[in-house]
C-alpha cells in the first residue's frame, strides 16, 4: 500500500509518539509511507529547510523509511497554522496524485482536516481517523473551543472509519456523528522501553544521592496534570520519608507555575525538573525511580484517556500510582495488578505506604509482563494495517 499519514503538528519537534512508531513499522512491513506535517517555525524562521521534504526519515527503527512532506506555511508563530489551514487542500491533493495514495491515516482534528476530507473525497481515497482526545476540551479560550467543537462535529461523519484508543473515545466519536468506529489501544516497544540498572552517571548529573527515594512524573504539564496537588503534599511526605525526591520529566504551560509553587514551599531541592527529554533516553530516567505517578485530575476530558506514557513506564518495569481514569482502567483493570489506583487527594498516604513497602519490585514486574503480552507496537501495527487494508476491499 501507499499510505499517507497526516498530522497537524511538527513531525520533527513532536515528542516521539504513536505516529512515529506506526509509520516506521508500516514501512518495515513493506509499505510505502508518506507523512504530512505542519512545520513549527518557533517565533519566526528564515530557515528554508523547514519547507524541504525529507526522504528516508526515521526516528526509532533504523531500517525504516518515511517520506516527510512539509506543508507550505507562513513561518511566523500562529500564522503557520492559519496558512496551513488555507493551503493544505492543494498541497494534499497534489500528494494524493503524485504518490498514488491508497489510504489516508489522519491524526489531525483542526488545522488540515477539512482540506484532507475535501481532497480525499475528490480523489476517492478512503480516510481513517485515529482518535485520542476530545480536542476542544483541551482549549481554554471559549471562542476557540466552540470553533473547534463545530469542526469536530462537521468532520467526524465524513470519515470512512474511526479508530479510537479507548471505548470511551469510541462513544464520543459516535456522539459527534462517526459511523464506523472500532477500538485499538496504544502500544509500547518493550525492546526500547525496558528495565535498566540504575544509571549512576545520570543520577549524579541530576544531583540525586544513592539513598534518595525518587518518585517520577513523566509527561505534559498542563492544568489537568494534577502535579500542583502532589507538590502541596510533599512537605507531609517528607515528614515520613525524608529521602523522598520528585523527578518531573516533561514540560508544558504550567511548568513555571510548578517551579514557583516549589519555591514558595521551600522544597526546590526536593524536586528536579528536566523539561522534555528524547524518547530513547526515557529508560535511563526510569532507572532512577522506584515509583512513578500519573496525577491527572479526573474530568470529562481526562477520564476518557489511557495515557501512552503509562505503557512506557510499565514496560520499563516501574510500579505506577495513578488516578483511576476510565480509559486507563479499561486497558489496565484493577484485577490485572498492574497499575495502583488512588484518588488524587490520597496520593500522599499511598506514596508513603508504597515507599515503605517491599512489594514494589513485584508490582513493576507484573506491569512489564502485562504490556509485553498485550500491547506491543508490533501487534498494534498489525491490527492497524489490517484495518487500512479493509478500507480498500
Amino acid at each position: 500500500m501507499n499510505i499517507l499519514i497526516i498530522h497537524e503538528v511538527d513531525w520533527l519537534k513532536k515528542i516521539t509518539y504513536e505516529i512515529h512508531h506506526l509509520s516506521e513499522l508500516f514501512s518495515l512491513s513493506g509499505h510505502n509511507v508518506y507523512a504530512v506535517d505542519v512545520p513549527d517555525p518557533g517565533i519566526f524562521s528564515v530557515n528554508k529547510k523547514i519547507f524541504e521534504s525529507i526522504n528516508n526519515y526515521h526516528r526509532i527503527y533504523a531500517k525504516s523509511s518515511v517520506t516527510l512532506l512539509r506543508t507550505p506555511i507562513i513561518p511566523i508563530k500562529g500564522l503557520n497554522r492559519i496558512s496551513a489551514y488555507l493551503l493544505s487542500y492543494y498541497f494534499i491533493k497534489k500528494i494524493l496524485k503524485k504518490y498514488d495514495i491508497d489510504v489516508v491515516f489522519l491524526y489531525s482534528a483542526v488545522t488540515n482536516v477539512k482540506a484532507t476530507i475535501k481532497a480525499c473525497k475528490e480523489m476517492k481515497v478512503p480516510i481513517i481517523h485515529r482518535t485520542f482526545d476530545v480536542v476542544h476540551d483541551l482549549i481554554r479560550e471559549n471562542y476557540l473551543r466552540n470553533f473547534v467543537f463545530r469542526i469536530e462535529k462537521s468532520v467526524y461523519p465524513q470519515f470512512d472509519k474511526v479508530i479510537a484508543n479507548t471505548p470511551f473515545m469510541k462513544i464520543w466519536s459516535q456522539e459527534v456523528g462517526a459511523n464506523n468506529v472500532i477500538v485499538i489501544p496504544q502500544g509500547v516497544d518493550p525492546n526500547i522501553m525496558k528495565p535498566l540498572p540504575q544509571d549512576i552517571e545520570l543520577q549524579k548529573s541530576l544531583g540525586f544521592a544513592e539513598k534518595d527515594k525518587v518518585v517520577m512524573y513523566l509527561g505534559s504539564i498542563e492544568s489537568f496534570s494534577g502535579l500542583d496537588v502532589l507538590i502541596d503534599m510533599i512537605p507531609s511526605i517528607l515528614k515520613e520519608i525524608p529521602e523522598f525526591k520528585m523527578l518531573i520529566v516533561g514540560a508544558g504551560s504550567h511548568l513555571d507555575n510548578l517551579k514557583e509553587q516549589a519555591r514558595k514551599l521551600a522544597i526546590n531541592d526536593k524536586i528536579t525538573f528536566t523539561g522534555y527529554r528524547p524518547y530513547l533516553e526515557l529508560p535511563r530516567y526510569c532507572s532512577l525511580a522506584i515509583l512513578c505517578v500519573n496525577t491527572f485530575i479526573i474530568n470529562e476530558m481526562t477520564k476518557k484517556l489511557s495515557p501512552v506514557k503509562i505503557f512506557d513506564l510499565l514496560s520499563c518495569g516501574k510500579p505506577v500510582l495513578a488516578t483511576p481514569l476510565n480509559g486507563l482502567l479499561h486497558d489496565f483493570p484493577k484485577e490485572s495488578n498492574t497499575v495502583i489506583y488512588s484518588d488524587l487527594h490520597d496520593f500522599d498516604k499511598n506514596i508513603i505506604a508504597l515507599l515503605k513497602s517491599d512489594s514494589l519490585g513485584n508490582i513493576g514486574k507484573n506491569g512489564r509482563e502485562y504490556v509485553e503480552k498485550n500491547f506491543t507496537w508490533s501487534k498494534i501495527a498489525e491490527k492497524m494495517l489490517n484495518e487500512l487494508n479493509q478500507t480498500l476491499i
